[in-house]
């Protein structure tokens, strides 16, 4: 069998020494830039294939990011059907992820913590950080906005990013939409349809940046005269949008059109109005938020505020990777990512 690569047959290759080879290896900034370059260019020739469970056992990093999903109950394992899953807005966030990771040859670890019962989750995640080393953690709502959850992973060391937070914007990566501009617009393109009976079902009082998304719609309709809205607690999943929207279309005076803070409920409003008898855009208009698959997948295509997710959650792996795991200075930083308001069937003039 063909004799594996060392660093020394490098070392001699690159015509360098060992400790240079070594410097590369473990991502040292000391290096010359033409001593890496002869180096990297060696271990291409020689079809060097490194060791990375070795390097890892001397400190080195571990090639790993972590994803951290919760629920606003309980661990998304230990849930009661219906919703034994996880929201779909995870499936894109994953996407982005595994681009960022296979690109730099990272691998992707994903963990269940739950966003209540502060202490056992709290022991939950420790345990889990001792398990696994990780490069980098990216949270997403509403573990990205809970304060203990930061500070763990400030106390070990580990950089972190935060996809769509709503408080402590100072602290990590953050990248965010504006959701206040967002809901306005929402509000507008409603309005300008002429609906003035309206609902509007929203999520978990947890998800932190949902109060901008809903204080820009509110601000926006309430502000013309003789609109009325009627506002429902949800959850983000399709079951609270089905039950949701069914209470809002009991009314005696029912909507004319809903805003349903994602697009996982705005489907169940409208399984909702097919189960009423009710069509969609004639005797109802609809609205969601996120750009998730299931509001083109859906007839008619439901009108929603299409936000980047997949690029979002790409861009937050791709910063991490390039940290290589240490922490620097200029690490806390708000990125406002672009959005977009699509427009599509499920949206039509009032009713006559």
């Amino acid at each position: 069998m063909k004799r594996p690569v060392t660093i020394i047959d490098i070392a001699n290759h690159a015509g360098v020494s060992f400790k240079t080879v070594s410097r590369v290896l473990n991502g040292a900034t000391t290096v010359a830039e033409a001593l890496r370059t002869k180096v990297e260019k060696a271990m291409r020739e020689l079809d060097y294939k490194p060791n990375r469970a070795a390097r890892l056992l001397r400190g080195g990093k571990s090639y790993a990011l972590g994803l951290m999903v919760g629920s606003q109950t309980q661990t998304i394992l230990n849930s009661p059907e219906p919703d034994r899953r996880m929201p779909s807005y995870a499936a894109d966030v994953i996407l982005g992820l595994l681009q960022a990771c296979h690109a730099a040859e990272y691998h992707l670890v994903i963990e269940s913590i739950s966003a209540v019962d502060a202490p056992e989750s709290q022991a939950m995640l420790g345990r889990f950080l001792d398990l696994v080393k990780l490069d980098g953690v990216i949270l997403v709502p509403a573990l990205c906005d809970l304060p203990w959850v930061l500070d763990l992973l400030d106390s070990r060391d580990i950089p972190f990013a935060r996809i769509n937070p709503g408080l402590d914007l100072d602290r990590g990566l953050c990248l965010v939409i504006d959701n206040n501009s967002a809901g306005r617009e929402v509000g507008e393109a409603i309005l300008s349809h002429g609906h003035r009976r309206i609902g509007f079902i929203e999520g978990p009082q947890s998800h932190a940046a949902l109060g901008d998304r809903k204080r820009g719609f509110l601000d926006t309709v309430n502000a013309v005269a003789g609109t009325t809205v009627e506002v429902r607690q949800g959850n983000f999943l399709f079951t609270s949008g089905l039950e949701k929207g069914r209470e809002l279309l009991a009314l005696a005076e029912r909507p004319t059109a809903i805003f349903a803070a994602n697009d996982e409920m705005a489907a169940g409003v409208l399984a909702a109005a097919v189960d009423c008898g009710i069509d969609v855009p004639r005797e109802l208009s609809l609205f969601g938020f996120g750009g998730l698959a299931i509001s083109e997948h859906s007839w008619p295509r439901i009108a929603t505020v299409s936000q980047p997710t997949i690029e979002i959650a790409r861009i937050a792996g791709e910063r991490l990777i390039a940290r290589g795991g240490a922490l620097a200075e200029n690490w806390n930083q708000v990125v406002t990512m672009p959005y977009e308001l699509a427009i599509r069937p499920s949206l039509a003039r009032v009713p006559d």
